[in-house]
């Protein structure tokens, strides 16, 4: 057994996996596998059994692969060997709401008929599911509502996609302004500056109502707002910001409203 090629090859399935293309992982699987999922209790033995499972999946879920790490181990048999997988995981709800976890994998592959296959997959981070659900956490949000993500509730936070194409997770209260730059927005936050690929007038639309634009290149967070003056605005960080004529008076109100609550 080339041990090289069944890592790559794992690597292969797994990014597969994750953009919901799972019939290479299935294929993948020996007669006589055993499949212990990531929910508690979810244990599955032989392929018929895994395929059937499998099968009777019905989901709207996303996914987003983060920092995938392939560790091959050789067990000291050329008829067997062992991959460790090491990744984060978003998974992102119909609601556009979503979680990350931090997923272990370990894969033990066997040759069957002149050919490697999975005879154990083993995810050993096992959490919660409902009972409703087979394979997929469909039903998470119902069952765990105020699921934490570092610290807040996922109803909480809104998702971005980075220049370098990784996720970031952000609470609105945190974010101070957001502008264009070139193809990209630059989200102005407490701690930081992120560059994303989400357009800017989509980035609006998701804010929540004490977001406005104050501009054609701006979205301003009202709570953050020092100052108006003619024609621009000042932030708590110093920052100053240009206001057309034409939305001045609709900022003024707007921030009038803010304090009236």
């Amino acid at each position: 057994m080339n041990i090289s090629k069944v890592a790559e090859h794992t690597a292969y399935i797994i990014t597969e996996y994750y953009q919901n293309n799972i019939t290479p992982f299935l294929e993948a699987f020996h007669e006589d596998a055993l499949w212990i999922g990531p929910a508690q209790k979810q244990i599955l033995r032989t392929r018929k059994a895994i395929l059937e499972a499998f099968a009777q999946e019905n989901h709207e879920l996303r996914f987003c692969l983060h920092d995938l790490t392939i560790l091959p181990l050789t067990v000291g048999s050329r008829q067997v060997c062992e991959i460790m997988v090491f990744f984060r995981v978003d998974t992102i709800w119909p609601d556009g709401s979503s979680n990350q976890v931090h997923q272990r994998v370990q894969f033990t592959w066997c040759m069957e008929n002149n050919a490697p296959r999975i005879r154990i997959c083993y995810i050993s981070n096992s959490i919660a599911y409902d009972d409703r659900d087979t394979i997929y956490p469909i039903h998470f949000q119902e069952t765990f509502p105020t699921m934490i993500l570092a610290g807040e509730q996922r109803s909480l936070r809104m998702s971005f996609h980075c220049a370098d194409h990784s996720l970031v997770y952000l609470r609105p209260s945190n974010l101070l302004y957001a502008e264009t730059h070139s193809h990209h927005t630059i989200l102005h936050t407490l701690e930081r500056n992120i560059e994303v690929t989400d357009a800017l007038s989509d980035i609006e639309k998701r804010l929540p109502d004490h977001f406005l634009r104050c501009h054609q290149s701006y979205v301003v967070n009202l709570s953050y707002i020092t100052r108006i003056r003619r024609f621009e605005l000042e932030l708590t960080d110093g920052t100053i910001l240009p206001v057309p004529e034409k939305k001045y008076t609709t900022l003024k109100s707007a921030l009038s409203n803010i304090q009236a609550s």
